[in-house]
């Protein structure tokens, strides 16, 4: 049930692409993998939490997750969800150290990249969503905000490797939309929290 709703963002097509034409699917089987494992482990943090997973999108540093009314879960439940996929990918890299295989060495940088990028306190990436489940609301713009600049400069600090550059580019992009819808997701929250609240 939850396989069927994970795909992959289409910005992940060149990456595809590239790795095929340089003879690097072996790589690619070992990125995706880590990827998925990662992501599951966030979806299974969401269903022992009695929350329900409406998609889950492969991106390059990890995926996009979206569970219906996640927003309205206790921080403890979305601190938990956000934290589950870097935890999943530790376990991974840990339970691999036990083995020797062909590829080991790539696969270990795959871990530890994810690792390192998605324990950033920056949105949309696990520490930021963590960081966000534990502050203030009122301090959500600025977080947001704050992401925005550490994003980019992130690009700026990482132009001699183009992945991360990237990836971190993409990442600005998703935090500039967010910013733009802000007003609206805003909204929204209220709408829907207000229902709630009515006798």
């Amino acid at each position: 049930m939850y396989f069927t709703n994970i795909r992959l963002h289409p910005i992940m097509l060149p990456i595809i692409i590239y790795l095929i034409a340089t003879a690097q699917l072996a790589h690619y089987s070992i990125i995706f993998g880590s990827l998925l494992i990662h992501e599951l482990g966030h979806i299974t943090a969401a269903k022992w939490t009695g929350l329900k997973m409406t998609s889950c999108t492969i991106l390059p540093y990890g995926g996009e997750i979206k569970i219906k009314n996640l927003y309205l879960a206790p921080p403890h439940q979305q601190w938990l969800i956000a934290i589950a996929g870097p935890l999943a990918t530790s376990i991974l890299y840990l339970g691999a150290q036990f083995f020797d295989f062909p590829g080991q060495a790539f696969f270990n940088q795959v871990q530890l990249t994810i690792l390192a990028l998605n324990l950033l306190p920056i949105l949309p990436l696990d520490g930021g969503q963590a960081l966000r489940s534990i502050i203030p609301k009122r301090h959500h713009h600025t977080h947001l905000a704050i992401s925005i600049c550490a994003s980019t400069l992130l690009i700026l600090v990482t132009y001699n490797q183009p992945h991360l550059t990237f990836i971190f580019a993409f990442i600005a992009f998703q935090n500039i939309r967010s910013w733009q819808y802000r007003k609206y997701e805003e909204a929204y929250y209220k709408i829907v929290t207000k229902q709630l609240t009515l006798p």
